[in-house]
């Protein structure tokens, strides 16, 4: 269910080709401008039948604009990322953008027609949150998720570091699948690194 809700998520984001992570001039209107700017280009291009290959190329461009990859895997791995050497880390990076992307990527297939509807931005400490809904195509049904983007300023450049939706936490979700593989290969970064790949090449199998 985490997983579907995501691929929502990522619909509404959207394909991010001209949203770079905006400098902070007004926080708070940038964020809502990178979160409607995405989710406008990811519907266009879902709408015009682009296929695996092509999701994943323009996901992981996405993902690299506008997300905070290295805040995001550092805190999915917690202490084993704290403990492991420069090498380790630089691979487990790599792998974690890797499996993001071509895991995510392959559910955006599942896009039927949803809107993405931009409710209000509000400041949280030093985050910002963009609140939205997305509306599913028949009006009969009645049915609107809640979408909580949080982005945060890294470098000058707000990026996101979590999609809360429907009171569930994307970042914790996955911080959560990685302590249980953690906890299968011994509680070391590398053999968490190991099992990304695992399901890296599971995905290119599908």
């Amino acid at each position: 269910m985490a997983r579907r809700k995501f691929s929502l998520a990522l619909v509404a984001l959207g394909l991010a080709i001209g949203a770079t992570g905006v400098r902070a001039g007004d926080p708070r209107s940038d964020a809502r401008e990178i979160v409607r700017s995405m989710g406008e280009s990811v519907i266009a291009t879902l709408a015009a039948g682009a296929d695996q290959s092509k999701r994943e190329a323009a996901f992981g461009d996405l993902y690299r604009r506008n997300f905070d990859n290295a805040g995001l895997a550092a805190w999915a791995a917690g202490r084993a990322y704290a403990a492991a050497s420069p090498a380790e880390r630089q691979e487990y990076l790599e792998a974690f953008e890797t499996y993001i992307v071509k895991a995510y990527a392959a559910q955006l297939s599942k896009y039927k027609g949803e809107r993405l509807r931009i409710e209000k931005a509000e400041a949280e400490g030093q985050n910002v949150i963009v609140i939205s809904k997305l509306v599913d195509p028949d009006p009969s049904a009645m049915r609107e998720l809640e979408f909580r983007w949080r982005l945060h300023a890294v470098g000058g450049r707000l990026l996101v570091s979590d999609v809360v939706i429907d009171k569930i936490s994307m970042a914790l979700t996955e911080k959560r699948a990685f302590a249980g593989w953690l906890r299968d290969n011994d509680g070391a970064l590398p053999g968490l690194t190991a099992k990304l790949r695992e399901k890296i090449a599971a995905v290119d199998r599908d």
